[in-house]
Parts: structure tokens; C-alpha cells; sequence
């Protein structure tokens, strides 16, 4: 008697999302986007919910995004409820676990944004987030930046940090532990080491853009 063959399950590629990408996703990675016109996913990242599960996603990477949140608290209006805010596919289904969530009133959009990111994020999975430096020039040639970022405002994302500084009453939930690099001139590195940290600490233009790499703690 011949033995039935096992059917072999197609795999699952990972879910890698290059979040406020542009025109321009990062290799191996699907874009979101609302307003770029190619991207494989046009989603409104200043709406919350995002529109993927808990615990779905393998990789995240964005850069020069976070700077354009706006500086502010989330709205009533910041909460997707259509299905043209939450659809992943061209038949616009939408899961009833994707209802208005009004626990985001009130939280900073920079908060809500992160607490989204680890929410979708794998355990143990990470992000790679890349910010202009507020110390420098281009933190502010855009004008439509809103935020302004240096290596320690990544330390609000980390329970620990947080209870550390006793900023339990923030309105955060995510916990990432972090590797920050700073993103220096070429010039710079030549420097003695001492002489690199006197830059860092007091000069402008030298650190140009943070990347930060940043780990679901779950």
C-alpha cells in the first residue's frame, strides 16, 4: 500500500514594511505610503489604528518620517474608520478588530505611532528608524518637520527607562531596547576619540542623522 505524500506548506516570505517610504522603497521591503503613486500599500500613517495584526510583522524600517509627525495629540479625526483608511487589498476587506480605537485620544502622535509600530512588530523583531540630528542643519531645512530629535528621546520608548525616570504617567505602552548610532561628516572620524566627543556634545552639523535600531521587548 503506497503511503499518501505529504502536501509541504508554500512558505511564508517575511512581512518587511519600509513605513512613509516615498517614492522610494527600500530594497526588499513592500512601501506604505499615502501619496506615493507605485507603492504597494497606500495607508495614512497619521490614522490608528495601522492596519495589520498583532504580532504580524517581521521587519520595520523608516526614515526621515518620524520628523513629519505632528506635534501634537491624537484627535478624534486621527481615528481610521473606512475602509478606505484600513483596506490591504484592492477588495477593501476590513476586519471588525480594526473598529476606532478612542484609547488613542489624547496620546502624543509620536507615542501612538511607536506604540503601533510594536504592536504589529514580532517578538523580538526590530525596527530601524533614521532621524535627522536636531543639532544640525538638516533637522530643520525642511519645513515640514515637526519634530526634533536627538539619540536620548529614543530612552522614552523603553519600559524600563521610563520606569527608571519614574515617567510611569506617560501615555506609552511600547518597549524597545535600543542601539543608537550617530551619523557623522566623513571628516569626523579621523578625530582622537576625545576630540570626536567634544563635537558631538557641543557643535552643530556634526552628528547629521541618528539610526536607530530599536527591538520589540515582548
Amino acid at each position: 500500500m503506497t503511503e499518501p505524500a505529504l502536501a509541504l506548506a508554500a512558505p511564508t516570505l517575511p512581512v518587511k514594511l519600509d513605513l512613509g517610504c516615498g517614492q522610494s522603497p527600500k530594497e526588499g521591503f513592500e512601501g506604505v505610503d499615502l501619496h506615493a503613486p507605485d507603492v504597494k500599500y497606500r495607508v495614512d500613517l497619521w490614522k490608528f489604528p495601522f492596519p495589520w495584526e498583532d504580532n504580524s510583522v517581521d521587519e520595520l524600517y523608516s526614515s526621515h518620517f518620524v520628523e513629519h509627525l505632528p506635534a501634537r495629540e491624537v484627535e478624534m479625526r486621527d481615528l481610521a474608520r473606512s475602509p478606505e483608511d484600513m483596506a490591504l487589498d484592492p477588495h477593501g476587506v476590513l476586519s471588525l478588530r480594526h473598529e476606532p480605537a478612542l484609547g488613542f485620544v489624547g496620546q502624543d502622535f509620536l507615542f501612538a505611532f511607536f506604540d503601533e509600530c510594536y504592536r504589529i512588530l514580532k517578538p523580538n523583531a526590530s525596527m530601524l528608524v533614521v532621524v535627522p540630528n536636531a543639532r544640525s542643519n538638516r533637522g530643520f531645512q525642511d519645513p515640514t518637520h515637526r519634530r526634533f530629535i536627538v539619540a536620548e528621546t529614543f530612552g522614552y520608548l523603553a519600559k524600563d527607562w521610563r520606569e527608571a525616570n519614574k515617567l510611569n504617567h506617560y501615555n506609552v505602552r511600547c518597549d524597545f531596547a535600543s542601539n543608537i548610532t550617530p551619523i557623522v561628516p566623513t571628516e569626523l572620524t579621523l578625530l582622537h576619540p576625545e576630540a570626536q566627543m567634544r563635537r558631538f556634545n557641543e557643535s552643530w552639523n556634526t552628528v547629521l542623522d541618528w539610526h536607530a535600531i530599536l527591538i520589540a521587548r515582548k
